[in-house]
C-alpha cells in the first residue's frame, strides 16, 4: 500500500510516463479514429451515422453510443513499449507509426 506523498503524486506504475514516451492516443474523429470506425463498421460492429452511431463493445456485446466511446488499444501499449518499441526511443517514427495504425484501435466503452 502506497501513503500519499506531501511533494506530489506517486506513481508506482510509471503511468504518467505513457504520454511522454508514445505520445497521445488518437480521438475518434481523428483519421485513425475515422478508420477505426470505417473497420468496425465493415465488421457489423458500428450501426447508425451521425449522433445515432452506435458501437458494439468487445466485451460485453453491447451496443453503446460511439458519443461515450474511447478509443482502446487492442494491444496494451505500456506492454507494447515494455516489450518492443522501448528500442526505438521516445516518440520515435516507430512508435508514432504504432500509435497512429487504426489496425491498433477499437471502440470501446
Amino acid at each position: 500500500m502506497f501513503a500519499p506523498s506531501t511533494t506530489g503524486w506517486i506513481d508506482p506504475w510509471g503511468l504518467s510516463c505513457r504520454t511522454e514516451y508514445l505520445g497521445r492516443t488518437p480521438g475518434k474523429s481523428s483519421r485513425t479514429g475515422r478508420k477505426v470506425i470505417e473497420n468496425m463498421r465493415g465488421e457489423g460492429r458500428i450501426r447508425g451515422e451521425g449522433d445515432s452511431m452506435e458501437f458494439k463493445s468487445s466485451t460485453d456485446k453491447q451496443w453503446y453510443s460511439v458519443g461515450e466511446a474511447d478509443m482502446a488499444h487492442k494491444y496494451d501499449a505500456v506492454t507494447y513499449w515494455n516489450d518492443r518499441s522501448g528500442f526505438f526511443g521516445a516518440k520515435s517514427k516507430e512508435v508514432r507509426k504504432w500509435m497512429l495504425d487504426p489496425k491498433n484501435y477499437e471502440l470501446e466503452h
